[in-house]
């Protein structure tokens, strides 16, 4: 592929801008010029004009090499160096594709796609429509756009947004790159009354890049409430999936929170025990006389009381670890802490005692 790259982008120059940002060029422009016309839109160069022209192919020879040993550094001198026909050729999946279509999203953030006749108010409504029958990289960059053009504050006319129904059925479609941009969006409009949707796609959405940015925009939104459901996640999901993904985010997220690395020490004291399954309640029972039945003896009404007894509380399942789950709790706590103490939970809350007084101390 990068062969064909290199062929195709023989023609291909990027203009090089007054403050060394770079951006691939569909039509040469002259030095000073405040408009590049590239592949995908127009960038606005208007506060930072062209200073020079450079050789597209050569750019992405020189990074050639760092594609097959990291291609999440590839992909942002790719980004770096505005090649976007590179990157749009490129369609990776697994984890690596976050970083591809947040490095799409970043330069689409200055291409407009649009006529520039287009009226403001039509504007928001004309990229969502582009954006959702986009594929790839091309949605990617039509979302950097969105973010921008997006009005901050709950408080925005409506045409400068994204309809909450439509931020929904995105992050629930089947396209994979829909949900994901449907979880970056909310970040941008600030949509908290999304949480719980986030909640769910964060623990089920099978794909790693759209599970991510669910995960991402509601720590964005509720930072202490989303380590605290995704701990309760860790400990009560049914599944294993679930529940591996509910420690890859206290890992990516929980940084510098002790109490996060006390709930996976906790975690781990479970590894070993191995009970076919218990239940917690914590509640209290309350009992009331509901009814009485009429009883009749030597010529005497007599009133028996129905007792009836109440419960209120909560239930919490508590469920034998598997292999994955606790390999994961280890593999959170070591990049948390940068310390390897040992892998039973006695050796971590060893650890915690002397670096983590505070939340190793008893409640």
């Amino acid at each position: 592929m990068t062969a064909c790259l290199l062929l195709w982008l023989a023609s291909q120059q990027v203009a090089v801008l007054d403050s060394g940002t770079r951006i691939e060029c569909l039509r040469v422009p002259e030095v000073g010029a405040r408009k590049v016309e590239t592949p995908a839109g127009a960038w606005d160069a208007s506060r930072d004009p062209v200073a020079s022209i450079q050789d597209g192919a050569e750019d992405l020879k020189a990074i050639a090499p760092l594609r097959e040993l990291d291609y999440g550094a590839w992909v942002q001198r790719a980004a770096e160096r505005g090649l976007l026909t590179a990157l749009l050729a490129e369609d990776p999946r697994g984890a690596v594709r976050s970083a591809w279509l947040e490095a799409l999203a970043g330069l689409g953030r200055s291409l407009d796609p649009l006529p520039s006749s287009t009226e403001r108010d039509q504007r928001i409504a004309e990229l969502w429509e582009h954006m959702k029958k986009a594929k790839g990289g091309r949605r990617a960059l039509l979302v950097g756009r969105l973010e921008i053009e997006i009005s901050d504050g709950s408080t925005a006319p409506p045409d400068r947004r994204v309809g909450l129904v439509d931020l929904r059925r995105a992050l629930r479609d089947r396209d994979e790159d829909l949900r994901w941009a449907g979880a970056r969006l909310a970040l941008r409009q600030h949509e908290e009354s999304m949480a719980h949707a986030l909640l769910e796609a964060s623990l089920e959405d099978a794909v790693p890049s759209s599970r991510a940015a669910a995960a991402a925009t509601l720590c964005a939104l509720k930072p202490d409430a989303s380590l605290a459901w995704w701990t309760l996640g860790l400990w009560r999901e049914r599944s294993t999936s679930a529940r591996v993904f509910a420690v890859n985010h206290l890992a990516q997220h929980g940084t510098g929170n002790p109490y996060v690395v006390k709930a996976l020490v906790l975690t781990l004291s479970a590894d070993g025990y191995r009970a076919p399954g218990a239940y917690a309640f914590f509640g209290r029972q309350i009992t009331v006389v509901s009814d009485f039945d009429v009883e009749v003896a030597l010529a005497s009404a007599i009133a028996d009381p129905n007792v009836t007894t109440l419960i209120e509380g909560s239930v919490l399942a508590v469920r034998v670890l598997g292999t994955s789950v606790v390999s994961a709790v280890r593999g959170a706590l070591q990049d948390l802490t940068g310390a390897d103490p040992g892998p039973s939970a006695q050796h971590w809350r060893a650890w915690m005692k002397e670096n983590l007084p505070e939340a190793a101390r008893e409640d």
